[in-house]
């Protein structure tokens, strides 16, 4: 495992480095680890793994949804415990009768600091009934993610969904 991993890391250093300083094998193996995790929270929520989805999260992290620069009312979660109950209360009830999926690309690394990092990513969000002959999107916008290490690994301190929107 550790040969792949070095293997990969070297196939990505040239273009890890294209354009920008030099990285070291450390700031490529946290953008490595974190990009997994943005990947894992996709597929954790899309599967409707309450608890495994806020197992990302840092005890005290944060969750929100932006509109137009503001806060969406009822969208700040604050607290591990207060992401976990969201996340139940939605597998168990909006999303019961649908699937959804979070299509993520462009990730990028604002900042990527020896146990904190800033990045972004855009993400098409899609759900399908059974009734629905293809997926629906219902959401797109921007994650603008806080990360922290920790003992157990990266994990989430703060999520924001910058949604989009065109004003009226």
């Amino acid at each position: 495992m550790m040969n792949r991993l070095i293997a990969l890391l070297l196939i990505l250093l040239p273009a890890a480095s294209a354009g920008a300083e030099p990285q070291g094998m450390d700031q490529l193996a946290a953008k490595l680890a974190i990009q997994e995790l943005i990947a894992e929270y996709a597929f954790r929520w899309d599967s409707k793994r309450s608890a495994e989805f806020a197992g990302l999260f840092t005890e005290d992290a944060s969750m929100e949804r932006r509109l137009d620069g503001e806060t969406v009312a009822g969208s700040r979660l604050e607290g591990k415990q207060a992401i976990l109950d969201y996340a139940v209360d939605s597998h168990n009830g909006r999303l019961a009768d649908r699937q959804s999926r979070h299509h993520m690309s462009g990730i990028r690394f604002l900042e990527l600091g020896e146990d904190t990092a800033l990045t972004e990513n855009l993400v098409l969000i899609t759900h399908q009934t059974a009734g629905d002959s293809a997926p629906v999107n219902r959401s797109s916008g921007i994650y603008r993610i806080n990360w922290r290490l920790t003992p157990e690994g990266w994990k989430m301190s703060r999520r924001m969904l910058l949604t989009d929107s065109f004003g009226n």
